[in-house]
Parts: C-alpha cells; structure tokens; sequence
C-alpha cells in the first residue's frame, strides 16, 4: 500500500489560515478529500496523511472530522499550543481521536 506523507485539505471560511493572501493566489480555494481522489487513484496512493496548514487546535479538529468521515485519510498531524496551560489536555482529547498521530509545532 502506498501512503502519501504529507497532505493539506482546508475550508477558507473557516478563517486561520492567516498565511494565504495574493502571494499564494492558485490555491487560495477550499481543498478537500474529493479535490485529491482522482490524483491519489491516479498515483496509486491508497492513503494520506493529512497535516495542519494552521496553528490552531480548530483546524487539528477540523482534520480530524474530515478523517472521520473519510477512509482515505490514514492519519492526521495537528497543531496545539505547546505553552498553553491546558496543553496537556488537549493533547489528552486530540488522542482520544482514533487518527491523531502527533503534532507539527509552528
């Protein structure tokens, strides 16, 4: 089984993906397991590991609903504030979901 590493989906209006403006033009549109089937089948790429393009624990969740509903994503590699208080917390409640495999600090 082929396993692509490192994959972005994303929903603009979902509003923390404070790095997207003019600079990145082509790809300022929402991108979700759908846009990517037809390429992953094309490459013979069965999974993928989704990663965050925002630092938010919204957008860890927001990949975690989508992995939920969506068998082709094997895992995901969210984002949580490593000084925030409650850190350890919420490291507690993203790993009780089945695809969480780790975290990307940015």
């Amino acid at each position: 089984m082929r396993i692509d590493a490192h994959q972005h989906y994303w929903q603009i209006a979902r509003g923390d993906y404070f790095w997207m403006g003019p600079h990145v033009a082509p790809i300022v549109r929402d991108v979700f397991p759908a846009d990517l089937a037809p390429h992953l089948q094309a490459a013979g790429i069965a999974r993928t590991v989704v990663v965050q393009a925002a630092a938010t624990v919204a957008e860890t969740e927001f990949m975690l609903d989508l992995a939920d509903k969506d068998d082709s994503i094997a895992a995901v590699v969210g984002w949580v504030d490593l000084e925030a208080d409650d850190v350890e917390a919420t490291l507690r409640r993203l790993a009780a979901r089945p695809k969480f495999r780790g975290i990307r600090p940015m």
